[in-house]
């Protein structure tokens, strides 16, 4: 019987240090959430850039002046440097009507539905 008695005392020993582990572990989460809302208020709101891709015309110098080479989507790094932004709809006369080559690496034609 003593056996039982002690193997008794031993669990609820146990269940009491479990207790107060997660009182502690509910402790600590308590204080990280209030540091993470004190960051967030803190740091300033961000403007959230539009999910709708832009694009850009990548531009050469033949001749001495500029000439239409190729549409990118805007974040394309294959543009180069000397590139103009450009709207949807001139974007799309670009590729269409004017003949103007898509990059091959980012296919703002796909993005613009031109197949």
């Amino acid at each position: 019987m003593s056996d039982k008695a002690s193997r008794l005392d031993r669990l609820r020993s146990v269940r009491e240090w479990l207790a107060w582990q997660l009182r502690r572990t509910d402790d600590t989460i308590a204080e990280l959430e209030r540091q993470e809302a004190a960051a967030v208020r803190a740091t300033p709101a961000r403007t959230v850039p539009s999910a709708a891709p832009g694009w850009k015309l990548a531009l050469r110098r033949a001749g001495g002046r500029p000439t239409p080479e190729a549409v990118h989507t805007d974040d394309c790094g294959m543009a180069g440097k000397n590139t103009k932004p450009l709207p949807r709809e001139q974007a799309l006369r670009a590729l269409t009507e004017d003949g103007i080559t898509a990059c091959p690496y980012c296919r703002p034609d796909n993005d613009l539905g031109v197949l």
